[in-house]
C-alpha cells in the first residue's frame, strides 16, 4: 500500500465521521423541539440514526455522493413540526373565546338581580328582557262636615246631614314589570272604596282594578289591552298617589265616571308619545281609547242589552321645557253609547271629599241613546310653583223614553283652576313618557332630604288652592219646554279648597284639606225650593305608596 492510498483512506474517514456526527445532532435537535411542545401533541415523533464506524465509513467514502435535494422537496421535519403547533395554538385560541362567550352568556342568564329602590320590590332576569316589580298603595281618609243643624226646621237642605267619619278610600296591591322587552303587563287589586255613608253606603270601587298587557316593540308606540286606566283629561293623567288634592276636580270624575275614563275600565288604548318632536324640550302625546263598562258592573249584560261604551281621544303636547320648568297643554274628546240595555245617563259627583257617599249635585237618570264631551286644558310650573286648569262641555241627546227618538240636547258644563307651592324649594314633576296612565302628566315633587329627627330634615312641604265651579243645571227653572221634556235641575256646585301637604319622603305623605262648599239647586225643574247649602268640610289622608 503506499502514501497515496492510506491519504485517501484516511481523508474517506474523516468525512464519513463528520457525516454521522451531524445526523445524530440533528436528530437530537428534533427529538428536544418535539419533547418541548409535546404537550401539544397526542404522539411523540421517533426517529432512528445509525451509526456509523469503521468498515461503514470506507464504504461510504467509496460511495458517490449524494445528489442536491430539488426545489419543490417535502417541508423538513422542523417546518412540519412548526406549522402543527400553530394550527393547534389557534385551535386552542378558538376553544378558549367560545368557552369564554358560553360562560358569560350562562352567568347573565343566571344572575337574576334584586332591588328595593324607593320601597318597591322588583326582580330582574340577567339578560334584561324580564322584570317584576311589587307594587302598594294605601290612603287612608277621615273626614268632618260643619253644617247646620240638621234639626232646625228652616234647613231645606237635600242631604242636612252628611256623614262625618274615616274611609280606606285606596288599598291597591299588584305587580307590574316587562316580559320578552317588549311586553308590559300590570295586574292591581283594590281593597278600598268611595264608601262611607248617605244613601251609598254599600257603594264601594271594583276589586279588580287593573290587569292589562301593552306592546311596547314599535318605537314611541304602545298597544294596551285588558282592564285599563285611559290617559284622558288634565289630572287624569296624574297618578292617585301623586294628587295635590285628596280628589280630581268634578268634572275629571264625571268624565271619568260616565264618558269611559278611569280605572278598571274594560278596553284598548293605543297610544303614541315623542320627546323633541317639533322644538327641542317638547313632548307630544296623542292616543285613542275604546273602552266599556267597569269590571264591578253589569249593566248592560244579558238579553235585550248592550253595554255602555265610549269612543276617546287624548292630545297634550308640551312646547317648552329647561328640564325642571314646564308648559303644557291638551284636550280630550270622548263619545258615550249608553246602550240598548242601560239606555240611560247620569252626571254627578260628591263634594271632592269620598268619605260620605252623597252626590250633592247630579242631573239624575237621563234616557239617551249617545252622549259627549270635550275639554281643553292647560298648566305649567316654574321650578317649585304649579298652575293649572280645565274646562268641560258635556252634552246628552235626550229621549222622552227609552229607546225613542232624540228630543233635544242638554248641555252642562264645568271648569277649575289650581295652583301650588312647594315651600321648600323642590320642583313640581312632569312625567315625559311612561307605561301606565301618567304619561304628559304633571306629578308630585320628589324629596329631597326625607324626614328624620336625627338628620334634622323634615321633608318636602307644599300649601294647594283650588277653585272648581261644575254646573248640572239646563233649564232648571222650566218645568216643562215646548219640546214637551222638563228642564234639569241638577245644580251648581263651587269649592274653594285650600290644602297642605306634608311629604316625609318619597313614600309617605300627610294631606290637609279644607273646602268651602256652595251648592245652588232646586227641589225640581221649576221649583221654588232651594235644597242647596252652604257648608264646611275638613278632610285629612295618610298614604303609603311605593
Amino acid at each position: 500500500m503506499n502514501m497515496r492510498a492510506i491519504l485517501l483512506g484516511s481523508a474517506a474517514l474523516l468525512v464519513a465521521i463528520g457525516v454521522a456526527q451531524a445526523q445524530t445532532a440533528s436528530t437530537e435537535s428534533i427529538t428536544k423541539v418535539i419533547h418541548k411542545h409535546r404537550h401539544h401533541h397526542k404522539a411523540v415523533v421517533t426517529k432512528t440514526v445509525a451509526t456509523v464506524s469503521g468498515g461503514a465509513a470506507a464504504d461510504v467514502a467509496q460511495s458517490a455522493a449524494p445528489p442536491l435535494p430539488a426545489a419543490n422537496a417535502d417541508p423538513s421535519l422542523e417546518e412540519r413540526v412548526r406549522r402543527l403547533e400553530e394550527q393547534l395554538d389557534t385551535q386552542h385560541e378558538r376553544e378558549a373565546a367560545e368557552h369564554t362567550r358560553l360562560t358569560t352568556l350562562e352567568q347573565s342568564f343566571n344572575d337574576t338581580t334584586w332591588s328595593f329602590d324607593n320601597a318597591r320590590p322588583t326582580i330582574k332576569s340577567g339578560d334584561g328582557r324580564f322584570t317584576l316589580a311589587v307594587r302598594a298603595r294605601f290612603q287612608f281618609d277621615a273626614a268632618d262636615f260643619f253644617q247646620k243643624d240638621p234639626h232646625d226646621p228652616n234647613n231645606m237642605a237635600q242631604f242636612k246631614d252628611l256623614s262625618s267619619g274615616a274611609v280606606v278610600r285606596r288599598a291597591f296591591f299588584g305587580v307590574e314589570g316587562k316580559a320578552f322587552s317588549d311586553f308590559w303587563y300590570e295586574l292591581r287589586l283594590n281593597a278600598g272604596g268611595s264608601n262611607g255613608g248617605g244613601i251609598n253606603a254599600t257603594e264601594g270601587d271594583p276589586v279588580l282594578s287593573l290587569a292589562r298587557v301593552a306592546y311596547l316593540g314599535i318605537p314611541n308606540f304602545e298597544l294596551n289591552v285588558g282592564v285599563i286606566e285611559p290617559a284622558f283629561m288634565f289630572e287624569g293623567t296624574t297618578s292617585s298617589g301623586a294628587l295635590p288634592f285628596l280628589e280630581r276636580p268634578e268634572i275629571d270624575n264625571i268624565a271619568a265616571d260616565s264618558f269611559g275614563a278611569g280605572d278598571a275600565r274594560r278596553g284598548i288604548e293605543v297610544r303614541y308619545q315623542k320627546a323633541d318632536l317639533f322644538l327641542p324640550g317638547d313632548n307630544f302625546v296623542i292616543g285613542g281609547d275604546f273602552t266599556g263598562g267597569k269590571t264591578g258592573s253589569t249593566a248592560g249584560h244579558g238579553n235585550g242589552g248592550d253595554e255602555q261604551s265610549q269612543a276617546m281621544g287624548h292630545l297634550t303636547y308640551r312646547p317648552w321645557s329647561d328640564g325642571i320648568s314646564n308648559v303644557s297643554f291638551g284636550g280630550d274628546y270622548s263619545h258615550a253609547f249608553t246602550g240598548g240595555g242601560v239606555g240611560t245617563i247620569n252626571l254627578q259627583d260628591r263634594p271632592e271629599v269620598r268619605v260620605d257617599g252623597d252626590r250633592l249635585i247630579s242631573t239624575g237618570s237621563i234616557f239617551a241613546k249617545t252622549a259627549d264631551m270635550w275639554a281643553g286644558n292647560a298648566g305649567a310650573n316654574f321650578e317649585n310653583f304649579f298652575v293649572g286648569g280645565e274646562y268641560a262641555r258635556f252634552t246628552v241627546d235626550r229621549q222622552a223614553i227609552l229607546g225613542g227618538a232624540q228630543i233635544d240636547r242638554p248641555d252642562f258644563s264645568g271648569w277649575y283652576v289650581e295652583g301650588s307651592w312647594v315651600i321648600t324649594g323642590e320642583p313640581k314633576s312632569y312625567t315625559v313618557s311612561a307605561t301606565n296612565n301618567e304619561v304628559g302628566g304633571f306629578g308630585a315633587p320628589k324629596v329631597v332630604s326625607p324626614f328624620s329627627l336625627s338628620g334634622d330634615s323634615w321633608g318636602a312641604w307644599e300649601v294647594t288652592a283650588r277653585y272648581s265651579d261644575t254646573n248640572l243645571n239646563w233649564n232648571q227653572n222650566a218645568a216643562l219646554l215646548t219640546d214637551g221634556l222638563p228642564g234639569i235641575a241638577g245644580g251648581e256646585e263651587r269649592i274653594v279648597m285650600v290644602g297642605l301637604n306634608w311629604y316625609l319622603n318619597n313614600n309617605i305623605k300627610l294631606q290637609v284639606n279644607d273646602g268651602i262648599v256652595h251648592v245652588d239647586k232646586l227641589n225640581a225643574a221649576g221649583g221654588t225650593t232651594q235644597v242647596g247649602q252652604n257648608f264646611n268640610e275638613l278632610a285629612v289622608r295618610l298614604q303609603f305608596t311605593n
